[in-house]
């Protein structure tokens, strides 16, 4: 009785760790010799003034952990080949799926609000019913 139900646990459990083996299908899989070396790397970094913190690999993808030059923290995926920018990510972005282009380049906090007088000082919070 017990190897039967044993069987189909094990089976059970296949899918879940088949789904597990390859969690991400846009892993690069070109040859090793035609990575772009770390100092090449380095070389965008600096063209694009980042400060580099940080230099993995992920995937296959070059990425780049550092500052902007303007002191935002900033993520960026490299195609290991072309250097291109595949992904990049500002760390105050409310974006949470890993991976978004910025569509806001300020800084947190260094944005004026709208002047159409709700984020004035002491402004009382006005509802109008329709």
């Amino acid at each position: 009785m017990l190897k039967p139900i044993l069987a189909i646990a094990a089976l059970a459990t296949l899918p879940v760790g088949l789904a597990l083996a390859d969690d991400d299908d846009r892993a690069f899989r070109g040859s090793l010799k035609d990575i772009a070396p770390r100092s090449e790397v380095m070389s965008l970094a600096a063209a694009n003034g980042w400060s580099v913190e940080e230099i993995e690999m992920d995937d296959g993808y070059y990425e780049v952990e550092g500052r902007t030059k303007e002191g935002r923290e900033i993520e960026v995926k490299l195609h290991p080949v072309t250097l291109q920018i595949m992904a990049q990510e500002y760390e105050d972005d409310d974006d949470d799926d890993g991976y978004g282009m910025a569509n806001n380049p300020a800084p947190a906090g260094s944005a004026e609000p709208p002047k159409n007088g709700l984020f004035a000082p002491n402004a009382a919070p006005r509802v109008q019913v329709k």
